[in-house]
């Protein structure tokens, strides 16, 4: 199944500069095109993963396939990470549409495209961009199916509705709850208007990917944005 891949219009060398723009989907595993779990640090370089980790599908899917087998996904950890930024996300959840997932960190890959999640369970988010809760936009990303698995962590997103919950857990355990506000599927080489920004009111934006499979350009025909904004801070 498809894999989804930001495209983002700076050099991959920049740090602390945010996407200015998606265009077409065209990143290769080779190309370091997977972001990192936790696990080897929050310090640690993006590394490139294997092109043989997401192979091109072997079938064109529709609008609306029904994969199998169906992913199963283990509940994340909410542990408080030590040596993290304690405003770093580490879980998200999304209780109407069953979202309960770890988060990966994401940065650039070598054609300065956003990483996306190693792991089809995961999501992740943009660490050189926006923390969630601060001024910007904070993206986070997700697959939308998986070639082996069938749906992945953002199958559901587009079953979300305005008014929903959509709660991050940052590295001390603090949840930060926000509500949906708005969705928009644009064509992929579109996005909302200031998408990735590090300026302004708090926004929290999910991206997954949305429409139909083109085999010619081995992507989905439109992208799916959820965006949300923050409501309050519980322990």
């Amino acid at each position: 199944m498809a894999v989804l891949v930001f495209v983002a219009a700076v050099s991959a060398g920049v740090v602390n500069v945010p996407p200015s723009g998606l265009s077409i989907f065209e990143s290769e595993a080779s190309a370091g095109a997977f972001a990192q779990p936790y696990t080897v640090g929050p310090s640690a370089a993006p590394q490139s993963a294997s092109a043989s980790t997401t192979p091109p599908p072997a079938a064109a899917p529709t609008a609306t396939p029904t994969p199998s087998p169906a992913l199963v996904c283990p509940l994340p950890s909410l542990k408080p990470r030590r040596g993290v930024p304690a405003s770093w996300p580490i879980a998200i959840q999304i209780p109407s549409i069953g979202v309960d997932a770890a988060v990966e960190l994401a940065g650039l890959d070598k054609h300065g495209d956003m990483q996306v999640p190693v792991n089809p369970c995961d999501v992740a988010w943009y660490k050189l961009g926006a923390v969630p809760g601060a001024a910007g936009d904070s993206v986070i990303d997700g697959h939308l199916d998986w070639w082996t698995d069938g749906p992945a962590v953002f199958w559901k997103l587009k079953n979300v509705r305005a008014g929903a919950e959509v709660d991050i857990i940052d590295a001390n355990g603090a949840k930060l709850r926000f509500k949906v506000t708005t969705l928009v599927s644009l064509h992929r080489s579109g996005e909302p208007p200031g998408t990735f920004t590090t300026t302004g009111p708090a926004l929290l934006t999910l991206y997954t990917c949305a429409g139909v499979w083109e085999p010619g350009a081995e992507t989905y025909s439109q992208r799916l944005f959820v965006e949300a904004v923050p409501l309050h801070v519980k322990g």
